[in-house]
């Protein structure tokens, strides 16, 4: 049931929701609204009470509410979300409905993209890898002519001094 707050201007009548009407909304019950409010009341968010303390929620807040079950309906814990929609609140950003809608839409592709660059990115390594350890084994064959070459060079040395020596 929805209520207008009473002593307002025609301008400044708004609706205002009870957890029953925001609870039929969301499709959930009216207790579980009560609990998503007491965790976001206590994360800063600020819902309007009436004279007798009850909330009464506004329509940002019925957006919010359902941002919260579609995150929720998106395997986000009850927390994550919760805190999700607070910094939302303290940061005055706007919750659309067509929102995670949207964002479901355009994550798809993106996670496609997100795991076809992280597979380019292991060949990419595995080829530089290789690579280097190809020039590593270049290296140490040419380190190893080196030597041998040098060693030859020192043993024809000594032959030739040799045979000098002995004419």
């Amino acid at each position: 049931m929805e209520c207008i707050l009473r002593g307002e201007s025609d301008m400044e009548k708004t609706k205002r929701y009870t957890s029953s009407d925001i609870a039929k909304q969301i499709l959930a019950e009216p207790v579980t609204v009560r609990k998503y409010s007491q965790m976001l009341e206590e994360k800063g968010y600020v819902f309007e009470r009436d004279s007798k303390d009850h909330r009464r929620y506004t329509d940002v807040d019925l957006t919010a509410f359902k941002h919260l079950t579609a995150l929720r309906n998106n395997s986000t814990s009850v927390e994550e979300s919760i805190t999700h929609i607070a910094h939302l609140y303290h940061h005055n950003l706007s919750i659309f409905p067509t929102d995670t809608t949207t964002l479901q839409q355009e994550e798809s592709p993106l996670l496609t993209l997100m795991k076809r660059q992280e597979e380019f990115n292991i060949k990419i390594l595995e080829r530089l890898e290789r690579q280097e350890q190809r020039q590593l084994e270049r290296d140490q064959n040419l380190i190893l002519a080196l030597r041998e070459s040098q060693e030859t060079k020192k043993q024809l040395a000594v032959a030739k001094n040799l045979g000098d020596s002995i004419e």
